[in-house]
C-alpha cells in the first residue's frame, strides 16, 4: 500500500509537471523585448555574382516587438520603415518603466565599413532632407537622420507618436533609473528628456568634448561612465560623469592602473555597469579583427576615482555587449564572429573575475538580456534574423533553448521591460 501511495504521487506530480510543459517560450511574467534591426549590415550578407558585397541598399530598416508571458506563445510584430536604425552604437535602448513606450537613436555617422553603401534614390536620408510633414508621417526611411524616434508599444500598430531632431549624433539612449527621465548620449552633448504628453521634452542639454559616447548610468542614477573617441583612428578615452538635478557634469578619465595587462583600443566601445553599482566591463575590441583574442578591461567603481584594475584576458575575437544576472554572480557578453560566433559567461564573484566558459551561438552577437526572474536569456543576431533563447540553470550554466524568436534583419539593438497593462 505504501509502494502504490508513492507511486501515485510520483504520477501526479509527474502529470503536474507535464501539464506546466507548453509548447512554445514562456516567461513567468508578461515582458515586452524590443529588437531595434539595421537594414545597412545587409551587406555583411548580401554579394554581386561576381562574388563581392553588394553595396545597394535592398534592406529596410525595422523594429520587432514581442510580447511574452506565463500562458500564451510568443506574440511578435515586425514594423518597417519607421524608425531609423543603426548598429554603429551601443546595442541596448531604452523602455519606459511601465512598457508602453520604446525610444531608438539613430544617427548620421558612418565609418569606412559603412561608408559604401549606395541609398535609394527620391527618398529622405538626412535631417535636411526632412520637412515637418514628413516628421507627421509613420513611414520615414531616414537612414542617416540624427534622430530618436518615440514609439507608443500600447498601439497594436505600435505609431510613432513623436521624432526629435538633433545637431549632433545622438549614439545612444538609455532609461534613467528614475523612471522618469531618459538620457541620450550625443557626440558633442548628453541630453535630458522626459515624456509629456506622447511628446519628448527636452529638460536640459549638457555638453561634453570627449566624443561620440557609449555610455551607462549608475543604479543609483548619480553616475555615467562612457566610453568615447572622435571617430577617427584614436585610443578610445573612459570618462565619468556625475548626474544631479539633471545636469551631466564630467567628473574624471578612468585611466588603466599600474600593473595591469591590457589596453584600450580605438574600437573600445560598449561598457555597462553592474547591477550593484560596484564595477564595469568594458569591450577591448568591438569589432572581429581575426587577429587575436581581445581582453575585458573592469573597471572599480567603488573608488573615489574609479580606475581600471583588473582584466579577464582573451575572452573573444571582438565582443560587443554585456548583461548581468540577477544573482549578482554571473555576467555574460556577446561574441562578434562570424560564421562561428559565442557567448562569454563570467564569474564576477570571484576576485579578480574570471572567464568560466564560452557557448555556441549565431553570428555577430549584439543585443543580451536576461528575464527579470533571471531563468532566460536572450541573444540578437544581427545577420541571422533572430534572438536566441538560453535556458539559465543554476548559477553559472547556460543550454540553448532549440526555439528562438524570429526577428526583422539586421538585429542591432535589444530592451526588455514589463508588458505595459493600462489603468
Amino acid at each position: 500500500m505504501k509502494k502504490l501511495s508513492l507511486l501515485i504521487i510520483f504520477l501526479s506530480f509527474s502529470i503536474n509537471i507535464f501539464s506546466q510543459d507548453h509548447p512554445y517560450l514562456t516567461t513567468q511574467t508578461p515582458i515586452t523585448l524590443l529588437s531595434a534591426n539595421d537594414g545597412e549590415t545587409a551587406p555583411f550578407d548580401l554579394t554581386t555574382p561576381d562574388g563581392l558585397a553588394d553595396w545597394n541598399l535592398k534592406r529596410k530598416d525595422s523594429f520587432t516587438v514581442i510580447q511574452l508571458g506565463p500562458d500564451h506563445p510568443p506574440i511578435i510584430k515586425t514594423v518597417y520603415d519607421r524608425a531609423p536604425v543603426t548598429i554603429w552604437g551601443t546595442p541596448s535602448m531604452a523602455m519606459s518603466k511601465n512598457g508602453r513606450y520604446g525610444l531608438i537613436a539613430n544617427h548620421g555617422f558612418r565609418n569606412s565599413l559603412f561608408s559604401s553603401i549606395i541609398y535609394p534614390e527620391g527618398v529622405p536620408l538626412t535631417n535636411k532632407d526632412l520637412t515637418p510633414e514628413l516628421l507627421r508621417q509613420q513611414e520615414l526611411p531616414a537612414h542617416r537622420a540624427n534622430m530618436v524616434s518615440l514609439i507608443d508599444l500600447s498601439t497594436p500598430d505600435y505609431k510613432i507618436v513623436h521624432r526629435v531632431l538633433f545637431n549632433d549624433y545622438p549614439f545612444h539612449i538609455l532609461a534613467h533609473p528614475d523612471g522618469k527621465h531618459f538620457v541620450v548620449g550625443a557626440s558633442e552633448n548628453f541630453y535630458v528628456f522626459k515624456i509629456e504628453n506622447q511628446n519628448l521634452v527636452l529638460v536640459s542639454k549638457n555638453p561634453q568634448k570627449h566624443g561620440h559616447p557609449c555610455f551607462w548610468i549608475s543604479p543609483n542614477g548619480k553616475r555615467i561612465i562612457a566610453t568615447q573617441n572622435h571617430g577617427k583612428e584614436e585610443t578610445c578615452t573612459v570618462q565619468w560623469y556625475s548626474m544631479e538635478n539633471n545636469v551631466i557634469k564630467h567628473l574624471s578619465t578612468v585611466e588603466i592602473a599600474d600593473g595591469v595587462d591590457t589596453k584600450l583600443l580605438d574600437t573600445s566601445m560598449i561598457l555597462r555597469i553592474s547591477l550593484d553599482g560596484k564595477i564595469a566591463l568594458i569591450c577591448q575590441r568591438s569589432v572581429p579583427s581575426g587577429l587575436d583574442f581581445c581582453d575585458i578591461p573592469i573597471v572599480d567603481l567603488t573608488l573615489d576615482k574609479p580606475a581600471i584594475t583588473s582584466v579577464i584576458k582573451q575572452v573573444a575575437d571582438g565582443v560587443e555587449s554585456f548583461a548581468f544576472h540577477p544573482n549578482g554572480k554571473m555576467a555574460v557578453v556577446t561574441g562578434l564572429g562570424k560564421p562561428t560566433n559565442c557567448i562569454g559567461v563570467i564569474d564576477i564573484a570571484s576576485k579578480p573575475a574570471r572567464l568560466l566558459y564560452t557557448i555556441d551561438a549565431k553570428a555577430i552577437g549584439q543585443g543580451i538580456e536576461f528575464t527579470p526572474q533571471g531563468d532566460k536569456l536572450f541573444v540578437g543576431s544581427a545577420t541571422s534574423a533572430r534572438i536566441e533563447v538560453f535556458d539559465v540553470i543554476g548559477d553559472y550554466e547556460l543550454r540553448k533553448n532549440p526555439k528562438f524568436l524570429r526577428v526583422g534583419y539586421g538585429h542591432s539593438s535589444l530592451t526588455i521591460g514589463p508588458r505595459y497593462q493600462a489603468k
